[in-house]
């Protein structure tokens, strides 16, 4: 019997294989490649060694020559060595979330979260933090040129404008078509300029679509309350969650917003702690912080909706609706009897569940739908009754605010396969859309545009679409544009360039203004359209504009929505769904790569997976039961077969996922986006399915799956640093924390200690972590990779286990392998007060300062690793290569990603060891302005890069001398403790135990 409270990694853990345990006291997961030394290298290095020191001695005697270039004309907003912060929008996908970016001497170096935006509310997504990577991808085009068999030859804009403007105005006086295909777009300004710009052409269109948008729950939302919108979702009110495959704290409409409203709903000290229950066919992001968690197939959440309402309305007769007989006749075939024999889940569960539903009407909120999943649209149906029986329509489900992000149709892609196909299209334009790479392969786009006479890309590298068009015309990158945003109703979101473009780009919508003959240019065009349609105030218009412009957003006044009244009608489109037996793929979006779209980005790439802790590759996750019924370990490399498409791919066995299911994650596999990100991972795109007008990724009948007889590698991280038994985690329920604070706590015993106590006279620094309030999302460690430096190094060094993150994600299961329950512990330095490193470093390079910092001090190390090997926490990183210079190693940094850099901190070389530092930068910078201003700091006005970029507040890093600072009364909480507390390190770094709900 397997006990709840043992915590584990991965599977070969649990259960103690030979090939786990031989791993056990390594350092590494697999041992360094051993070269062979000869005599003759030997005697060269003699050689070498007696050469260098007469170099040394030489270079020694003459003054370094450096280049400098100094303002003579200094621009009066920049002061050498002072950042400027900016406010902006992010634009990584629809959600939108706002920012403020950081710049240097011209420079944007780092992007947070705008703490005054209304929807994200300072918080930031991976994708987010890492988007400032993709302004100095090397990889971009440097400008625009005409394309020949996917080569292309550099043109300049006025030659392009020449004779693509010609080749429009042909197709205008003959009356061709023009089709401009977009990805979901949600500025007003730019989707009135593409209307001004195709009224020139007769039956011209603008056809969007993005595949990782949601568009069938405005369909379902339009068949139940013929309203076609996106209604918001307010977990502020939520105290009870249902969600049926959907990952809203991951990839699901607006992750860090739903985020930011879902934690705040789950504070033990506040005496309140909702519920979340998640009902799906893949193992998300969200399910994995969910209180009850039940497996499914794909397409049996349909069912396990409908067998919910049927209990409330037929049996239980609870609701005003049972008196419509329309909707208990359309509801009586899905008793909880017959579905928990359909899908395998004990009716008790089910009954309580609908219970529990009833119990928080008004207070509860039901959410459906994996990304495409199957009988998508079906589900949004069946969960918008439940929504309505359960009174939670017009409270914590409503109109308005409504999203605007499901404006694309994929029916209007259909429409626009059709003139492709018959040659009704005179020209084809495409933006931020990569329909070559993320279509179906029965689609054949790439075959269909060759009968364009016109394709013209405008984006930013020659990508599997690009390469196939006429002309490409990159477009600049957000940080280098205007733009606005309008993401929800009342709510615009301005973008404002924080850099000159880096190369011979100009916006999308600058070029479109140039081919319609406007010369006013793009600001001018989107000032004047703000003045215009956007702006409704009293004041004048320059100051609303240059208010605008610091905040970052303007909200409008809205009128709260009310309960609307669901038509039994839409019970109509509802598939009747039959038990299904085989085994059943589901496609998804991860947290890390969404759609592919940054698919070169090598801060995405070498992120770990949250749940999985794979970088740089996808794979075909399994149960662990599948796993033993076809002998299957990971990492054998399977041939897998839908009616669409064959494919092989490596095995990840996934804990928790349903038995009938496997599941494989889209944007992996680009073959013409970059160094970085060509030929890594494989792309599944093509085993998508069409059904009833939708794109369907879940639930594909797999026809056959075999075994090839090949093993591959992936790079999973978490099995770097084993937990071996030791107290990590501590967790009690909030059941029992009501009844005692202190339920769950281990404690050493005090322990005698040779050093004396370190005497802090003035601040003393430290960080409180609350486990609770972590959802693993891994914002944070990209937010302390931009902001430190951190190199990053390929999935070579990380299968040899050597990762520089400073900041890690630990993912822990615990209890049975088939439904364990998971733990995120995010995991840095601890700054101990008696230190393990300190004491065994030979040169004194690990030192402790008179503020609780345990510091690193580079020019000092001679990296003998010492302090590594020492450390229990195994939180130090060493630089066996000059990961960023070396031109040698593949992933060295080249112009321009050396602009990206940040002057404040030391770009650390090989043989130097390094690890968090709490941000000491911004310590320094926080006290020297507390100094000139004769003060001292203030609680919260230093923000740590993974604090500040946390969406869910699981953060907090302050004065542990300060009594009244958040983090000194959370060090001293019943929840608080330390990791592994009895080898008497006595960290700075205070964890709160996890509180479950039982």
């Amino acid at each position: 019997m397997i006990n709840k409270n043992y915590y584990w990694g991965s599977l070969d853990e649990l259960h103690q294989t030979a090939d786990d345990q031989e791993s056990v006291g390594k350092e590494f997961p697999s041992p360094p490649q051993e070269q062979e030394v000869t005599e003759m290298e030997r005697r060269e290095f003699l050689k070498l060694m007696g050469a260098g020191f007469l170099l040394s001695a030489a270079v020694s005697c003459a003054r370094p020559v450096e280049k400098i270039i100094p303002y003579v004309n200094k621009p009066e907003e920049i002061t050498p060595g002072i950042a400027n912060w900016y406010t902006s929008t992010c634009m990584e996908c629809s959600a939108v979330c706002g920012l403020i970016v950081k710049t240097r001497e011209g420079r944007p170096i780092k992007v947070e979260g705008n703490r005054d935006h209304p929807l994200s509310k300072g918080g930031l997504c991976a994708r987010g933090q890492a988007g400032i990577l993709n302004l100095y991808d090397p990889d971009r085009l440097k400008g625009p040129g005409r394309v020949n068999q996917g080569e292309m030859q550099e043109a300049s804009w006025t030659d392009l404008d020449r004779e693509i403007g010609q080749k429009l105005a042909q197709i205008a006086g003959s009356g061709g078509r023009v089709v401009l295909l977009t990805g979901a777009l949600t500025s007003p300004t730019t989707k009135k300029l593409i209307d001004e710009f195709l009224h020139r052409f007769p039956n011209s269109r603008h056809v969007s679509f993005e595949a990782v948008v949601p568009e069938e729950i405005a369909r379902g939302q339009e068949l139940s309350y013929g309203q076609k919108i996106v209604p918001h979702y307010d977990f502020s009110k939520a105290d009870f969650i249902l969600s049926l495959g959907a990952d809203f704290l991951g990839t699901w409409l607006s992750p860090v917003e739903f985020a930011k409203d879902f934690s705040r709903g789950r504070r033990a000290e506040k005496g309140k702690m909702s519920r979340l229950v998640c009902v799906e066919s893949l193992l998300s992001l969200t399910g994995t912080n969910a209180d009850s968690y039940l497996s499914v197939r794909a397409g049996d959440e349909t069912k396990v909706a409908l067998s919910l309402a049927h209990e409330i309305l037929v049996v239980e007769q609870k609701s005003s609706w049972t008196e419509n007989k329309e909707i208990t006749s359309f509801l009586s075939p899905y008793s909880i009897e017959k579905v928990s024999q359909e899908t395998g889940l004990e009716a008790r569960k089910l009954k309580d569940l609908a219970h529990d539903l009833w119990q928080h009407r008004g207070k509860g909120v039901v959410l459906g739908g994996a990304i495409k999943g199957k009988n998508a649209l079906s589900l949004q149906i069946a969960v918008n009754l439940l929504n309505s029986i359960l009174d939670n329509e017009g409270k914590t489900v409503v109109a308005t605010p409504s999203s605007n992000q499901a404006q694309s149709s994929y029916a209007d892609l259909l429409h626009l396969h059709a003139d492709l196909k018959n040659g009704n299209v005179s020209a084809l334009l495409i933006y931020k859309t990569n329909p070559v790479y993320s279509l179906p392969a029965d689609f054949d786009f790439s075959n269909l545009i060759q009968k364009v006479p016109l394709v013209v890309s405008f984006s930013d590298r020659l990508d599997e679409t690009a390469s196939l068009s006429h002309y490409a015309c990159p477009a600049n990158n957000p940080f280098e544009s205007w733009d606005d945003a309008n993401p929800v109703t009342g709510l615009f979101t301005l973008v404002q360039p924080t850099i000159q473009p880096l190369h011979n780009t100009r916006s999308f919508q600058d070029t479109l203004l140039a081919w319609k003959g406007d010369m006013r240019g793009w600001f001018n065009y989107l000032k004047n359209n703000w003045q215009a349609t956007i702006y409704k105030g009293t004041q004048l218009f320059e100051a609303f504009w240059e208010e605008t412009l610091q905040t970052g957003f303007y909200q409008q006044e809205t009128i709260p929505s009310t309960a609307r009244s669901f038509q039994p009608s839409s019970l109509q489109h509802i598939s009747r769904v039959n038990g299904i037996k085989e085994l059943l793929l589901t496609l998804y979006p991860s947290v890390a790569h969404y759609d592919g779209r940054s698919a070169n980005n090598a801060w995405l790439m070498e992120l770990p997976d949250p749940i999985t802790k794979v970088t740089w590759d996808n794979y075909l996750s399994i149960a662990p039961q599948k796993a033993e019924e076809m002998n299957l370990k990971e990492g054998e490399v399977v041939s897998i077969s839908t009616e669409n498409y064959s494919l092989e791919l490596p095995v990840l066995i996934q804990p928790r996922l349903h038995e009938n299911s496997v599941t494989a994650a889209v944007g992996f596999g680009r073959l013409n986006v970059g160094s970085v990100g060509n030929k890594v991972g494989r792309n599944t795109y093509p085993f998508q399915s069409i059904k009833d007008g939708f794109l369907e990724w879940g639930g594909l009948p797999v026809q056959s799956l075999q075994k090839t007889g090949k093993h591959y590698r992936l790079a999973v991280t978490q099995g770097h640093h084993r937990i071996e038994g030791r107290p990590i985690i501590q967790e009690t329920t909030f059941d029992e924390f009501q009844k005692n604070p202190e339920s769950g706590a281990w404690h050493a015993q005090t322990l005698p200690t040779f050093w004396p106590r370190h005497e802090y006279k003035g601040y003393r620094w430290g960080m409180a972590i609350d486990l609770s309030a972590c959802i693993g999302c891994n914002g944070c460690m990209v937010g302390c990779q931009s902001e430190n430096n951190v190199p990053v190094v390929g999935k070579e060094q990380v299968l040899i286990g050597r990762d520089m993150h400073w900041l890690r994600i630990d993912r822990y299961y615990s209890g049975p392998e088939d439904n364990p329950e998971i733990t995120y512990q995010p995991m840095l330095c601890q700054h101990c007060e008696n230190a393990p490193c300190e004491t065994v470093c030979p040169v004194i390079a690990t030192v402790h300062n008179d503020e609780g910092l345990n510091e690193q001090i580079y020019n000092r190390c001679v990296g003998t690793r010492y302090c590594s090997n020492n450390c229990p926490y195994k939180v130090r990183r060493f630089n066996y290569y000059d990961f960023w210079r070396d031109e040698a190693y593949p992933l060295h940094v080249r112009e321009p990603i050396d602009q990206l850099l940040n002057p404040d901190l030391t770009v650390r070389s090989r043989g130097v060891m390094e690890k968090c530092t709490f941000c000491m930068q911004r310590i320094r910078q926080a006290k020297d302005q507390a100094k000139d201003e004769g003060r001292s700091v203030k609680d919260g006005e230093i923000l740590t890069a993974c604090q500040q970029s946390c969406p869910t507040d699981a953060i907090v890093f302050g004065d542990l001398n300060d009594p009244e600072s958040l983090v000194s009364k959370l060090k001293k909480s019943p929840r608080g403790y330390h990791v592994i507390e009895d080898l008497n390190t006595q960290p700075q770094v205070t964890y709160l135990r996890k509180v479950r709900n039982a």
